[in-house]
């Protein structure tokens, strides 16, 4: 192919214009002296041609040519085309009204089209095709069109177009004879030239059978190209905008089985709306944008042109072909107003340039709505970044199609961009990864955690199965569809829903009905709008069932109008001030947490698998069990508790909680009776009886009688008896015990229950504060007979003889008390106690007939035994035989032996008589927790200001019952040892024995003694330690103990401390027996120590006492601790010790030695005596 040259129509002559036949082109130029405009006005072929020259305003540029070829349409072509163009059709209309530009730009640039500022008189052969140039200069088109006038003659075509300021080509070929114009590079197509050329004086003239159609910018040319067909199906606005816009733009454009080569997956992204940044490096890999329109005439082997891209492309021209790096040039030269197409035959596309993005195949497995939000927020960068390690949480069109019915975000919303955002984790989280219960960061950064990540939470299961094929996951509740799929760098997990990043605290937890309670509270406050934005939070909200074990007293006060700052402290304890997932609660053994109220929560592990919190005040030992949940929020995260959490901020005091339950009555009586100091948990005026008491870091709880309970009483003469009504609040106040709740103490049923002033058990016995001056001043509880409703009733122990309605009362709810030590409270009761005074003959009549029996008994014993003694003496006078002296001495060792026995109960009596009161004061001393006392007459001062002089003697009985077994048994044990020293050593010098086998015959003694004072010693000890600190009186008797001792572990309970008994006892019994010998011995007057000196006895049996107890109190304390311990505390005699000793020190093995002390010396002086007294006396009469 070749440009013809160009030959001014001067030179030839005028010939007359041939007619419009097709003729070939070797026939005879028709000459004639006329110009282009006569040619064209002369032949009746060309009126409309001439109408639209006119309309162009084309005419003086026609006379004005020289030289110049005109390919006219015929008025047939014409008609043809105006049907189709709307230009041509208005223009042959002659209204101006319908034409947008009174120039007619757009009408002129086709009719320039048709011109070429040459002659072309010669005619290509059948095999070549020529290139001609014409005068269409292509511009920009003017939208909307001007009716300015052109700063040129609109008649001269101007040499500025888009084709680097080249005119538009038109090639000419010959085939089968025959012309045609604007054939393709393979000289195929092209309007056929029906009438033979005429030569005027300024030019040629060709008429063709149809209008040439001016070539459409890039993008047109390529919707008209079917052999590219697919680019022009993938192509954007975006892209189509570049190929109309463009100038001097060269295309190199592969044809629709070169993109067959793309893998799959890119092709499919590629058809997709959101490939505009692939589909635009690809145009420009195909581009070259230069100053000058690349024909492929240009073509020249070596020469490689630059992309748009930047790559190189290599030329290489042959004879039979030219090839683009690499690619068959199939098709050149296709015209365009701005620029040139040429076809090749695959794509140019260095290797790597390329890559399967996430989004690619996100598109490929039906992403699409997915990947269409992503874009509408700009979030596009995280499904092509193929660097960055991500697991992305799809969810399927499909799965949008359900869940848009319920109100996604609207695209491009910040809102929208949350969710989405919470859709991608950090890092390739494979199956093999993940763990039920982990927390996974997001890429969503949420103000509320100071721009920290939000996490998701995962559930991972593996069913039946054991390998993670068939793992079952989730992710924030959402299940996982189908298998995972890696991708590099990233791994889809497909989602059943679409994922909402956690909201508020309070939208969070509205759903759980179980925390309701908690949320009404927040809203019945104005914190509601404030800790619910506040940044980076813990919640602990407590279940429903916490508000109802708090006490409903409790609760009224809280939510009374009044307590409103109270209830706010409380919520905002339950607010720890950072962010504390699952994971930081239960490793480790303790830690302590900041709350929004201002003080801390504490959280420990006690070892049995539950995580525990402790409040910064409420009552003594306040705790509740943390279940961590996991809940998530956009501020942090929400956990569920089992008890509510009081700090030390909120005072719940005896007054207030009878404010709540609205006893403004009982309130009255307690001002009156001037018990107003408990009102207020402060202590007893000072001078006043009570303080003299020791009650002045006591703390209360209040039986509180409802309003309506008064009803039948006379409350004005009842006002103004001072003493009836102090005595009827005594009878409803109870010194309330200390707390043992405390670290290592706790267990699930005092998480659920310590919101109780009081243990309301069944027979739980309690002493009020009218106990000391009255039988009948202690309380009792018990559950209700009907077991159809759950409840309690309390009366008054041992009431009897009347109809009980003044006896007992129903309890009907409660409130606990945080002043005080954190104990006492109010217990509300239907109906008032009444104290009781029982009839002369229950309170006299019972005592003496015990009383005279017992002296019944005594006196018929000791007859029995006189009876006894005289018939064995008259027996041996009578009836002499040889073996009288053996017979004789056999009754005189059995008479020794019921002397001995009787003569140490007579001891026993007199030392529990004596020394009571101080074994009371020493096993109370070493039983009780450090602070409770200071000393020996610290107890002896609380002990009678609580119990008077009867308290000192609390549990008395039952060493005195058995006193006479354990002395009895211990003297006839010594001298049945002495008896047994003195068989084994026949051939011993001395009838006397030495101070080393005394002591042996005193520990030997001890043995036999340990079988009775093990049981009677574990009652003592019981019943002298209940009610010391404050604590309740739980058993009755010493009978009540053995039952109760029984039931809890049989026989083994009541002997607990044996093996600590007979430790003290051996070592104490040697010292004991030896020291009473041989002090008594040295201190009789005479050789024989068998005489009675009143001294001599009372300083021995002190001197035996005091050395006694030196050695024993170390075991005497490990013995008291075993005996009075619950269940379980100790496994044995030297574990007590070691955690005796651990946690008080060595000198509590010494604990009580000043009481042991002052007790030795009397209390054993007093047993000696009576030992030898009776047996004086018993020698006299038998």
């Amino acid at each position: 192919m070749r440009l013809s040259g160009c030959i001014p129509l001067s030179v030839f002559a005028l010939v007359s214009l041939a007619n419009s036949a097709q003729l070939p082109w070797d026939s005879q130029p028709t000459i004639q002296s006329k110009t282009l405009v006569d040619v064209l006005s002369a032949d009746e072929d060309y009126t409309l041609l001439i109408s639209l020259l006119q309309r162009a305003r084309l005419i003086p540029t026609l006379n004005k040519l020289n030289g110049s070829t005109f390919f006219a349409p015929t008025n047939s072509a014409i008609e043809r085309h105006s049907r189709t163009n709307s230009l041509w059709r208005d223009s042959l209309a002659q209204d101006d009204t319908l034409l947008g530009d009174n120039l007619q730009e757009k009408l002129r640039q086709q009719l320039f089209y048709h011109l070429l500022n040459c002659s072309v008189t010669d005619l290509p052969t059948e095999s070549s095709t020529r290139i001609l140039k014409t005068l269409h200069f292509p511009k920009p088109s003017v939208d909307p069109p001007t009716n300015e006038p052109p700063p040129y003659p609109p008649w001269m075509p101007l040499p500025e177009s888009t084709l680097g300021n080249e005119p538009q080509l038109l090639r000419l070929a010959v085939r089968d004879k025959v012309a045609y114009v604007g054939v393709d590079a393979f000289g195929k197509g092209g309007v056929e030239v029906i009438k033979e050329k005429v030569e005027a004086v300024n030019g040629i003239v060709y008429g063709v059978a149809d209008v040439l159609e001016v070539p459409p910018d890039l993008g047109g040319v390529v919707a008209n190209q079917p052999s590219v067909s697919y680019f022009h199906k993938i192509l954007t606005p975006e892209i189509q905008k570049v190929l109309n816009t463009t100038s001097e733009l060269t295309l190199f454009m592969p044809v629709d089985d070169a993109w067959k080569a793309l893998d799959k997956l890119e092709r499919r992204y590629l058809e997709s709306e959101f490939a505009t940044d692939d589909l635009k490096r690809i145009l420009d890999m195909h581009a070259v944008i230069a100053k000058d329109v690349k024909w492929s005439g240009s073509f020249q082997s070596g020469v490689n042109l630059t992309t748009a891209y930047g790559t190189e492309l290599e030329v290489v021209v042959s004879s039979d072909n030219t090839s683009i790096s690499g690619a068959q040039l199939v098709q050149p030269d296709i015209y365009a107003s701005n620029g040139v197409l040429h076809l090749v035959s695959s794509l140019l596309v260095p290797p790597g340039a390329f890559q399967l993005t996430p989004e690619k195949y996100l598109l490929t497995l039906n992403c699409t709505t997915f990947i269409s939000l992503l874009h509408s927020v700009n979030l596009a960068h995280l499904i092509n970044d193929t660097e960055t390690q991500y697991t992305i949480l799809a969810p399927k069109d499909d799965v949008f199609s359900v869940f848009a019915e319920n109100g996604l975000p609207k695209p491009g919303s910040n809102e929208l961009k949350r969710l989405l955002q919470y859709h991608f984790l950090p890092g390739k989280w494979s199956p093999k990864k993940l763990k039920d219960g982990m927390l996974l960061e997001s890429v969503l950064q949420e103000p509320g955690l100071d721009m920290g990540r939000q996490v998701m939470q995962v559930e991972a299961s593996n069913g039946e199965k054991k390998n993670s094929d068939s793992m079952h996951i989730r992710f924030g509740g959402a299940g996982v569809i189908g298998e995972c799929i890696e991708i590099n760098n990233t791994v889809i997990y497909f989602v059943s829903r679409p994922l909402e990043p956690p909201v508020d605290p309070l939208q969070t937890a509205l759903p759980f009905l179980d925390l309701s309670s908690f949320l009404a509270a927040i809203f019945s406050t104005s914190l509601a709008d404030a800790i619910k934005k506040q940044g980076r939070t813990t919640f602990l909200i407590p279940h429903n069932s916490a508000f109802k074990r708090l006490g409903l007293l409790v609760s009224e006060h809280l939510l009374a109008a009044s307590s409103k700052s109270d209830l706010e402290n409380v919520i905002l304890h339950h607010i720890i001030d950072e962010v504390v997932y699952s994971g930081d609660l239960v490793n480790g053994s303790q830690r302590t947490f900041g709350t929004l109220e201002g003080s801390d929560l504490q959280l420990e592990r006690p070892g049995n698998g539950s995580v525990i919190v402790s409040a910064s005040g409420g009552w003594a030992g306040m705790r509740g069990a943390l279940y961590p949940q996991n809940l998530l929020t956009e501020t942090g995260v929400i956990h569920e508790l089992s008890d509510v959490m009081i700090p030390r901020s909120v005072e719940l005091n005896v007054g207030k909680l009878m404010k709540a339950a609205k006893a403004t009555t009982m309130v009255s009586m307690v001002v009156k009776a001037g018990f107003d100091w408990i009102l207020n948990s402060t202590a007893p005026p000072e001078g006043s009886q009570w303080a003299d008491q020791g009650l002045g870091g006591a703390s209360w709880t209040l039986l509180c009688p409802t309003d309506d309970a008064f009803k039948k009483f006379n409350l004005t003469k009842l006002f103004e008896d001072t003493d009836t009504l102090r005595a009827i609040v005594s009878q409803h106040l109870v010194l309330t015990p200390p707390s043992n709740g405390g670290p290592g103490s706790f267990n699930v049923y005092d998480v659920l229950n310590n919101n109780q002033p009081l243990p309301l058990d069944d027979l739980g016995t309690y002493s009020t504060l009218l106990s000391p001056s009255s039988a009948y001043g202690d309380i009792v509880f018990r559950e209700l007979d009907d077991k159809s409703t759950s409840g309690y009733m309390v009366g008054i122990k041992g009431a009897r003889g009347t109809d009980g309605k003044a006896d007992w009362a129903r309890v009907l709810t409660w409130g606990r008390a945080t002043t005080g030590g954190g104990t006492g409270g109010v217990i509300q009761i239907d109906r008032l106690l009444v104290p009781y005074q029982p009839p002369w003959w229950i309170e006299y009549g019972a005592p003496s007939v015990v009383g005279g029996t017992g002296i019944v008994l005594i006196c018929l014993f000791f007859y029995g035994v006189r009876i006894v003694w005289r018939r064995d003496t008259t027996e041996a006078t009578y009836e002499p035989s040889s073996e009288a002296p053996a017979v004789e001495e056999t009754k005189n060792s059995a008479i020794d032996n019921a002397k001995s026995f009787i003569a140490g109960g007579f001891g026993g009596v007199s030392a529990v008589l004596v020394g009571h009161p101080f074994d009371l004061t020493k096993t109370r001393l070493q039983t009780a927790a450090p602070g409770v006392y200071t000393g020996a007459i610290d107890v002896v001062r609380k002990t009678l200001a609580r119990d008077g002089v009867t308290g000192m003697y609390r549990g008395m009985v039952p060493p005195l019952l058995g006193v006479t077994p354990i002395f009895a048994v211990s003297f006839w044990a010594y001298d049945a040892s002495k008896k047994l020293i003195f068989s084994l050593t026949p051939n011993r010098k001395t009838e006397t024995l030495s101070t080393a086998e005394l002591a042996t015959a005193g520990f030997l003694s001890a043995v036999p003694t340990t079988l009775v004072t093990a049981p009677v010693e574990r009652a003592k000890v019981l019943l002298q330690v209940q009610g010391q600190g404050g604590s309740s009186q739980q058993y009755k008797g010493v009978f009540d103990v053995m039952r109760h001792l029984y039931k809890e572990g049989g026989i083994r309970s009541i002997f607990r401390g044996t093996g600590a008994t007979l430790a003290r006892d051996g070592p104490g019994s040697a010292a004991y027996f030896a020291a009473y010998e041989v002090t008594k011995k040295a201190l009789t007057s005479g050789d024989s120590s068998s005489e009675l000196n009143l001294g001599a006895i009372i300083l021995a049996g002190g001197t035996a006492g005091v050395a006694m107890w030196s050695l024993a109190i170390p075991p005497d304390v490990l013995k008291s601790r075993l005996q009075s311990a619950p269940t379980g505390t100790y496994s044995g005699f030297f574990d007590c010790a070691q955690k005796t000793i651990a946690q008080d020190g060595v000198t509590a093995l010494w604990k009580g030695f000043g009481p042991a002390m002052a007790r030795a010396f009397p209390a054993n002086a007093a047993t000696f005596l009576g030992v030898e007294a009776s047996r004086k006396l018993m020698d006299k009469f038998f």
